[in-house]
């Protein structure tokens, strides 16, 4: 679980592989060692602890935001109600340090609204790069590209991929 404690919002996400067993995605909530493991690498303990119907019901909120994000599609009206409802449980303040500058500081709230808060901010912040689906093979994780033209979550995608589009051009080419 290399990609845990990037974002809460990216952790709960990123709970499904996409096509990890013979094709079939794998959902580490519907297995209860995945589960468990799950829960002990997570950082936020308040997430960890949440009752597994409820992570359910939150990541498939989070997943639908993330997946449109990464189609460049509007949110439905129902999906940007609940995020913002929510969200507005985590609120924000402004506050002033000492040297006068003014800043925008997350306060604690309940932790299902945070990751709302989170999801809001990994998919319209102007200043950042789109949340993308790594295509690899076997992957399907979300993640926040660290340069424009980043294809996949990890090296080891990208080279997971890269092998396997061989592997087919091989194929086409001797049949």
């Amino acid at each position: 679980m290399p990609w845990i404690g990037e974002s809460r919002a990216l952790d709960l996400a990123n709970t499904v592989i996409v096509g990890a067993n013979r094709g079939e995605d794998l959902d580490f909530f519907a297995d209860p060692s995945l589960t468990a493991r799950w829960r002990q690498r997570v950082t936020d303990g308040r997430l960890a602890r949440m009752p597994l119907d409820q992570l359910v019901e939150l990541r498939s909120v989070v997943q639908e935001a993330l997946d449109a994000a990464d189609r460049s599609e509007p949110w439905s009206p129902q999906l940007r109600s609940r995020i913002n409802s929510l969200a507005a449980n985590a609120p924000l303040v402004l506050e002033m340090d000492e040297s006068g500058t003014l800043r925008q500081v997350g306060r604690e709230g309940p932790v299902e609204a945070e990751v709302a808060r989170e999801t809001l901010q990994l998919t319209a912040a102007p200043d950042s790069f789109t949340v993308r689906r790594c295509p690899a093979p076997s992957c399907g994780m979300f993640f926040v590209p660290r340069r424009r033209n980043q294809g996949w979550c990890t090296v080891r995608c990208g080279s997971r991929a890269r092998s396997t589009r061989r592997h087919h051009r091989g194929r086409h080419a001797e049949g």
